[in-house]
C-alpha cells in the first residue's frame, strides 16, 4: 500500500491558496442550514438529553436513530464524488474487499433503521402512510444493490454505489414525501422547527458578520484592487537592405488590434531604440568532450544552432558534429602532377615544446580538382620537428589549385590541410607544440612528361632517340625542362632512361673505341641550369656512361646536384606546353665535353679515309683493318626524377611561397592566414572547453552590438532536469580581428540579462574598436565568440537569438498577453524598415485585481505577517509572490546539529507544464524572495521536483485464448503506471515522499483477466521469489524527500511452453 503523506506535509495547491476556507469572506460563522445541524445531532459523540411529553428524561439518540427522516438525512449526507475513482485505484489489492466492505456496511445500517422505523409505524397502525410507503421503498432500493451475489466484486461494488446515488439525485423528492406526509414524531417535527428557527437566527448573524471583512480592508487596511499591470512584447525589427543604423524616438507607436473596449490597441517603445544593421546569421556552439576510450582524449565538436523558424529549442553542447581545426599549407612544391611522389611536411619545434608519447589524430586532406583527398599519412616527431608524410602512387590524381564552387576557397597553387581527427584528437598535446619555421620537401621519381631538345629541335621522348644528335660530336648538347620543376627550389634533378644501340659492356665499349684512341671513362659531360638568361654550371663534370661490378652497361642517369637554389620561384603565369625560351627559369643542359671525337662520327670518316688510302697503296700483307664503325647514343624510357625543398621563418612569412593559414572554428573552414610573428602553436589554446561564436555580417563601421536570447527549459532532458540555483554560469567575451581573437573587458559588457544563459533577456557589447574590413571573412561577416564556464547544467535552451530586438508595453491595454504575430508593423510608415515581426507573446501583464484577489493577499498577509516561521508560512508567501508556481511543498530536514534545514518544491507549469519545472533563474528569484523574510540563521534551499527512474521489468505468460495480446501488454503497463505515478496519466501535480509495495504492485498485475501466470517482476533488479501472506514485503522509495518516481515499464510475453532455458515441456524436458 501507498503511505500517504501526512496532510501538514503534502502541501499548498494554489487553489487551496486562493479558496481558503479560514477567511469571513462568505464564511458562515454559525451553521444555518436545518439539514446539516440534524445530522450533526444524530452524529453527535457526547451523549444528549431530552424530556418526552409525559416529562420522561430519555437520550436523544435512540430516538433520533430509526427516525426515516435522520436516515434520509444520513443518506444524503455521503460523499460519493470520489468513490469510483478510489475504488479503481485499489484494484487488486487489499483495500478493494475493504472498500466494498465499509459501502456494504453503511447500506446495511439503514436498511436495519428504516426496518425498525416500519415496525414502529406498524405497530402504531401508520403502516401504510405515505412517509411509511417511502422508507419501505428506500429500503426495497438498496436491499436490492445488496441482492447480486452471483455479481464479481467489482459490479457489486458499482450496483451499490449508484444505487446510493440515485437517492441523493432524487433528494428533495423524497424529502418533501417524508415532510408533507404528517407522520413525522411531534418531538422530531418540534426539534425540526427549533432548528430551522435557529438557521434563521444564525444567518441573519453570519450577514452581520460578513460585512466586517470588507469593513476592515478597506477602513482599516485601505487594502483596494491593485490595478492592471501593462503586457510586455519582443518585436524584430529588420532594416531595409542598405539602410545603416537609426534610431526610433521614444513612444513610438505599434498598432496590435483593439482592446477590450474596442478602442485600437497601442504599444510604444519606453526610450530610444537603435536599429542597428548587424544581423545575427550564424551561431555555433562549439565543445570538447574527454573521452576515456582514448585516454581522455579531447574531442571536438560543433553544433550548429538554428536561429530563426525553429519551433525547437536546442540544447547547447549537444549533439555536435566532429569539428575539425588545423592549417592548410599552400604552396608551389604541392605542384605535383605525375610520378611517384613523397611529401614531408616539418614544422620546426621551439625548446619549449611539450613532445607528447603519441602523435596520432591529425587527418590530411589534399587539394584535387573535385575536392578534397584524403591521404594516407604519418606524423611523427624527430630532430625537433613535427613531421607529416605522405605519398601519391603514380596512378594518384594529381593535386589541383582550390576552387570556390568546390573546396570554398581559391588558390594559385595546391593545399594540404592537416586537420584534427576525433578518432584520436590530439587538442591536449597539440596546443602544446611551438613552432617557428615550417620546411616542405618533395621527391618526385618518373616525370614523363617535359620537354626535350637538342640540336634537331624538340625531340618526342615517348620513342627512342639521339639524345646529342646524329653527329653527336665533341660540344653537342640537349636540353630539357619541366613546369613542375621551375616552381621550386631543387636540391637535385635525375635524367634517367635506357641507353640504346651501345655495346652492353665496357670491355665492348673500350674494344670499339680503342681505334679512336679512347674509352668509355673519357665520355664526359656538364651540367647547367638556366636562371636569368644564362647558364650556370652546376657541378663537377660526370662520366657519361656507368657499369656495374660485371662490366654491363647500366642505365643513364645524369644528376644535377645544387648547393644554391637553381632559380628563384615565379608566380607569372606558366605557358602550356612548356616551351624553351632564353629568358625562362626551370630548363637543364647537359654537354658532351669529352672526348674530343665526341662519338666519333667525324674521326670515323677520316680515319676511314685515311685506311682505304693506305690499304690502296700497299701489299695485301699491309693493309690495316677498317675502323669500326662508331656508335651514336641513343635513349629511351626517358624520365626525370627531383628533389625539392623549401623552408620559410614564421617572421618572413612575407617573401615565401609557402602560404599558412590557420584552420579555425569560423564558417565553412575558411583558413586565416597568420600574422608575422615569431613563433605559433600548432593548435591555438581556447578560454574554455565550450564556446559560442555568432557570425555577423553588415557590421561594418558599427561598434556595439545587443542580442537577445529566447531561452527555455531543455526538453531533451526533461524529467530528470535538476537545475541548482546558486551555481554561476559566467561568459567570457572575444571578438575576431581577422587572424586571431581579442578579450572584450567586463566594463565593455553594458548588459547581461540571461545569468549565463540561464534565461532569456538581452546582452549588449560595445566593442574596443569599430568593425572594419579587416575585423570580416570573405563572407562579410564579423565574428565574437563566448566562452561559457560554470555549471553548464542550469543553461537553458535556446529557441532563438536575434538583432534589433526592442521591447514594447502596452499603453492601453488590460494586461492580457497579446498573442504572437499580433504586432506586424509600424504606425506610420517607415521606409527604414523593412517589417516588424513579433515571434513571441506578450509578457509580465496582469489583469486588474478582483474583489476576491485582494481578499486572498490580505489574508495571506494577515496570517504570516510577512514572516516564515511555519510550514505554511513558506508556502503562502511563494504563492502571493509568484502567481504563476501551482503548488509549493516545504520539507523540513532535521540536522544534527542546529535548525532544520528548509527545502522549498516548486511546481509550475509555465515553463513544463508535463512535470512542472522551472528553470534555474526563476528557483533563485524564488529563494532570494523567501530570504527576505525567513530567519537569518535558517537554511534555506529551492528546489524542482528530482524525477527518478523506476525500472520495472515484468515476464508474463498470457492464455492462448488473448485475442489482441498489444492491447494486453499496454493494460499491465498502465496498471503499473497507475499505482507508481498515477498524476502522470490524469496529468495531475504529483505527490512527494511516496513509498511504494512490490507486493501491492505485484498484486495489481497478478489479477489482470488476460494474464495466465506471472513469472517474474522485478523492481530495479530486486524482487521477490515467493508471494504469499507470510511473505515480508519490501518497498521502493525516492532517495530524497523532493523525489518524485518515473516507472520505466518492460513487458516480456512468453510463451506457454517455455521451460528451463532451452528445455521446453513436453518436449526435451524430462522429469525424472
Amino acid at each position: 500500500m501507498i503511505e500517504r503523506t501526512t496532510y501538514k506535509l503534502k502541501g499548498t495547491l494554489r487553489i487551496d491558496f486562493e479558496t481558503d476556507r479560514a477567511r469571513l469572506d462568505s464564511f458562515p460563522a454559525l451553521e444555518s442550514d436545518w439539514n446539516k445541524l440534524l445530522h450533526r445531532l444524530t452524529k453527535a459523540d457526547e451523549p444528549l438529553r431530552y424530556h418526552d411529553g409525559d416529562g420522561e428524561e430519555d437520550m436523544l439518540y435512540p430516538f433520533l436513530e430509526n427516525q426515516e427522516l435522520t436516515v434520509f438525512a444520513d443518506i444524503t449526507r455521503k460523499k460519493l464524488s470520489n468513490y469510483g475513482n478510489s475504488f479503481a485505484n485499489v484494484q487488486g489489492t487489499a483495500m478493494q474487499a475493504a472498500y466494498v466492505q465499509k459501502l456494504r456496511q453503511d447500506i446495511n445500517r439503514w436498511i436495519a433503521r428504516l426496518d425498525s422505523y416500519l415496525h414502529n409505524t406498524w405497530q402504531a397502525g401508520n403502516n401504510s402512510s405515505p412517509a411509511a410507503e417511502t422508507a419501505r421503498w428506500l429500503k426495497e432500493r438498496l436491499e436490492q444493490s445488496l441482492s447480486a451475489d452471483e455479481l464479481d466484486g467489482n459490479n457489486n461494488y458499482y450496483r451499490m454505489l449508484r444505487t446510493v446515488a440515485a437517492i441523493q439525485e432524487n433528494a428533495d423528492y423524497y424529502l418533501n414525501q417524508i415532510k408533507d406526509s404528517g407522520d413525522i414524531d411531534p418531538a422530531l417535527s418540534l426539534l425540526v422547527v427549533y432548528l430551522k428557527n435557529y438557521g434563521s437566527i444564525a444567518e441573519a448573524f453570519n450577514r452581520r458578520l460578513a460585512t466586517l471583512p470588507e469593513l476592515y480592508r478597506k477602513d482599516i487596511l485601505h487594502a483596494v484592487p491593485q490595478d492592471a499591470v501593462q503586457d510586455n512584447v519582443y518585436v524584430i525589427i529588420t532594416p531595409t537592405e542598405g539602410i545603416g543604423g537609426f534610431t526610433l524616438p521614444k513612444d513610438e507607436p505599434f498598432p496590435a488590434g483593439q482592446n477590450a473596449t474596442g478602442e485600437e490597441l497601442i504599444y510604444r517603445t519606453e526610450k530610444k531604440e537603435y536599429i542597428s544593421p548587424i544581423q545575427c546569421v550564424e551561431a555555433d556552439a562549439l565543445y570538447g568532450f574527454s573521452n576515456p576510450s582514448y585516454g581522455g582524449a579531447l574531442e571536438l565538436y560543433k553544433q550548429p544552432i538554428q536561429l530563426q523558424d525553429t519551433t525547437d529549442a536546442q540544447t547547447l553542447f549537444a549533439h555536435g558534429e566532429e569539428l575539425r581545426i588545423g592549417w592548410q599549407v599552400e604552396s608551389p612544391m604541392l605542384v605535383l602532377n605525375e610520378g611517384e611522389r613523397n611529401i614531408s611536411i616539418y614544422f620546426h619545434l621551439t625548446a619549449d615544446s611539450s613532445i607528447p608519447n603519441n602523435t596520432k589524430g591529425f587527418v590530411l586532406q589534399l587539394s584535387g580538382a573535385e575536392g578534397w583527398m584524403e591521404q594516407t599519412s604519418e606524423c611523427y616527431i624527430e630532430s625537433g620537428r613535427l613531421c607529416f608524410s605522405f605519398s601519391l602512387p603514380y596512378n594518384a590524381v594529381a593535386p589541383a589549385s582550390c576552387m570556390e564552387e568546390v573546396h570554398g576557397t581559391t588558390t594559385e597553387y595546391p593545399v594540404i590541410r592537416i586537420l584534427t581527427d576525433n578518432a584520436n584528437c590530439p587538442y591536449k598535446w597539440a596546443q602544446q607544440l611551438i613552432f617557428d619555421s615550417v620546411e616542405i620537401k618533395t621527391e618526385v621519381n618518373g616525370i614523363r612528361n617535359f620537354s626535350f631538345y637538342n640540336d634537331q629541335g624538340e625531340v618526342d621522348t615517348t620513342r627512342p632517340f639521339h639524345p646529342f644528335g646524329i653527329q653527336a660530336e665533341c660540344g653537342a648538347c640537349f636540353l630539357f625542362g619541366n613546369e613542375e620543376m621551375s616552381l621550386k627550389n631543387l636540391q637535385e634533378v635525375r635524367l634517367k632512361g635506357i641507353w640504346k644501340e651501345l655495346p652492353e659492356t665496357e670491355e665492348g665499349f673500350n674494344k670499339m673505341y680503342k681505334e679512336y684512341g679512347t674509352d668509355a671513362d673519357v665520355f664526359k659531360v656538364s651540367t647547367e641550369y638556366q636562371i636569368g638568361g644564362r647558364w650556370k654550371k652546376c657541378g663537377d663534370e660526370q662520366k657519361l656512361f656507368s657499369f656495374n661490378e660485371n662490366g654491363d652497361l647500366n642505365s643513364a642517369e645524369i644528376v644535377f646536384s645544387f648547393t644554391v637554389q637553381p632559380q628563384s620561384i615565379s608566380s607569372d603565369e606558366i605557358a602550356v606546353p612548356y616551351e624553351y625560351s632564353r629568358d625562362k627559369d626551370g630548363f637543364f643542359r647537359i654537354t658532351l665535353e669529352s672526348p674530343s671525337i665526341g662519338f666519333g662520327t667525324k674521326a670515323y670518316r677520316t680515319l676511314f679515309s685515311e685506311t682505304m688510302v693506305h690499304n690502296s697503296g700497299c701489299k695485301e700483307k699491309k693493309r690495316k683493318d677498317l675502323p669500326s664503325e662508331p656508335v651514336i647514343p641513343v635513349m629511351a624510357d626517358v624520365e626525370l626524377s627531383y628533389i625539392a625543398t623549401e623552408e620559410t621563418t614564421l617572421s618572413d612569412m612575407e617573401r615565401s611561397f609557402i602560404r599558412l593559414s590557420r584552420i579555425t572554428a569560423l564558417s565553412r573552414q575558411e583558413p586565416f592566414p597568420i600574422t608575422k610573428g615569431e613563433k605559433q602553436p600548432f593548435l591555438p589554446s581556447v578560454p574554455a572547453e565550450n564556446l559560442l561564436y555568432f557570425g555577423l555580417p553588415h557590421a561594418l563601421g558599427e561598434q556595439n552590438l545587443r542580442l537577445f536570447f529566447d531561452m527555455v527549459l531543455p526538453q531533451e532532458k526533461i524529467p530528470f532536469y535538476d537545475p541548482q540555483p546558486g551555481r554561476q554560469v559566467t561568459l567570457a567575451w572575444e571578438y575576431w580581428s581577422g587572424n586571431e581573437w581579442h578579450p572584450i573587458t567586463i566594463e565593455s559588457v553594458l548588459a547581461e540579462e540571461t545569468l549565463g544563459l540561464t534565461q532569456s533577456g538581452f546582452i549588449e557589447i560595445k566593442l574596443p574598436e569599430k568593425i572594419s574590413s579587416s575585423h570580416m571573412d570573405k563572407q562579410g561577416r564579423a565574428w565574437i565568440r563566448a566562452a561559457v564556464t560554470g555549471d553548464l547544467s542550469s543553461c537553458l535552451a535556446v529557441r532563438g537569438i536575434r538583432t534589433n530586438c526592442i521591447r514594447l508595453i502596452s499603453q492601453n491595454g488590460d494586461g492580457t498577453s497579446l498573442p504572437a504575430g499580433t504586432i506586424q508593423g509600424i504606425k506610420e510608415p517607415d521606409e527604414r524598415i523593412e517589417s516588424v515581426t513579433q515571434p513571441l507573446s506578450g509578457f509580465g501583464g496582469k489583469p486588474a485585481e478582483t474583489a476576491t484577489g485582494v481578499a486572498v493577499r490580505q489574508t495571506s498577509r494577515i496570517s504570516n505577517r510577512h514572516r516564515a516561521l511555519m510550514i505554511k508560512d513558506y508556502e503562502h508567501l511563494v504563492l502571493e509572490f509568484f502567481p504563476e508556481v501551482d503548488k509549493i511543498q516545504c520539507i523540513p530536514i532535521p540536522q544534527n546539529k542546529g535548525a532544520s534545514k528548509i527545502c522549498l518544491v516548486v511546481f509550475s507549469r509555465a515553463e513544463d507544464s508535463r512535470y512542472f519545472l522551472s528553470p534555474a533563474w526563476k528557483l533563485a528569484e524564488i529563494q532570494q524572495l523567501v530570504r527576505q523574510y525567513a530567519s537569518p540563521f535558517a537554511s534555506l534551499r529551492v528546489i524542482n521536483p528530482v524525477y527518478e527512474r523506476v525500472n520495472v521489468h515484468c515476464k508474463a505468460i498470457l492464455w492462448n485464448s488473448v485475442p489482441d495480446k498489444g492491447k494486453a501488454v499496454r493494460q499491465l503497463v498502465v496498471l503499473a503506471q497507475n499505482y507508481i505515478a498515477p498524476w502522470y496519466r490524469k496529468e495531475e501535480i504529483p505527490m512527494l515522499r511516496q513509498r511504494y509495495s512490490y507486493k501491492e504492485l505485484h498484486a495489481r498485475m497478478v489479477n489482470h483477466e488476460d494474464l495466465m501466470r506471472l513469472v517474474t517482476l522485478e523492481v530495479n533488479g530486486k524482487s521477490l521469489s515467493r508471494i504469499d501472506v507470510d511473505t515480508v514485503d519490501f518497498t521502493f522509495e525516492g532517495k530524497h524527500p523532493w523525489s518524485v518516481l518515473l516507472p520505466v515499464i518492460k513487458i516480456e510475453l512468453l510463451s506457454p511452453y517455455d521451460g528451463i532455458e532451452k528445455a521446453e515441456i513436453g518436449s526435451n524436458f524430462i522429469i525424472g
